[in-house]
């Protein structure tokens, strides 16, 4: 590379994006072109232009202006960006806003986040029946399901104490779901609702 194509490599500068858009930019129903465009609105932004031409952008990115156009109004739709006009000496002026989309993903990954606890506890719930129906040597029946759903719903208690009172239930050779219960309400009056609350009081109580 000669010095002159060199230092021009230099100067033109760098663009950051952070790395959680281009992770996500297709969930939040971005096509490539509209990436490409935000790349270049965020290029002219840490420029100090926040309201490029169409003109520049479309010689930009080798889209046409018409193009152009139609990515800017499709992400305005879509939440990535908003069109905002502002006061700058007295004037009004349009900008581009780039930070709509952060609030876009922060969503998304908060939605994605609920998605997996709620797959999780259906997993561990499942795996919660298989548990006492082996325990008990028998199916459970709706409506011992639905009281064990009542625990985990109304209730909130944890699957671990679940398990925990399966455990104290078959020490007494007593396999049902309403001493169970006794137990989960036992623990409740002593303000447990967790496995690392029992196992606290226990280490406090010595045993």
């Amino acid at each position: 590379m000669n010095d002159e194509l060199f230092n021009s490599f230099v100067d033109s500068g760098s663009t950051n994006i952070n790395n959680l858009i281009l992770k996500n930019y297709h969930k939040l129903g971005m096509t490539e072109k509209d990436l490409v465009v935000y790349l270049a609105l965020s290029m002219y932004a840490q420029q100090g232009i926040t309201f490029p031409m169409a003109k520049d952008l479309a010689n930009d990115t080798g889209m046409d202006e018409t193009s152009i156009y139609a990515v800017i109004q499709g992400m305005i739709k879509l939440g990535i960006i908003e069109l905002k006009t502002v006061m700058d000496h007295h004037q009004q002026r349009d900008i581009y806003s780039l930070t709509p989309i952060f609030h876009r993903i922060k969503n998304l990954l908060s939605q994605e986040r609920q998605s997996n606890q709620k797959d999780k506890l259906m997993s561990d719930t499942e795996e919660l029946f298989k548990k006492i129906e082996v325990e008990f040597g028998r199916p459970l029946s709706p409506i011992e399901q639905e009281q064990i759903h009542q625990w985990i719903d109304d209730d909130h208690y944890s699957i671990d104490l679940i398990d925990l009172s399966l455990r104290e239930a078959v020490l007494n050779q007593a396999y049902s779901l309403k001493y169970m219960d006794r137990i989960l309400i036992s623990w409740e009056k002593s303000n447990i609702k967790s496995a690392e609350q029992l196992q606290e009081r226990r280490k406090k109580l010595g045993y």
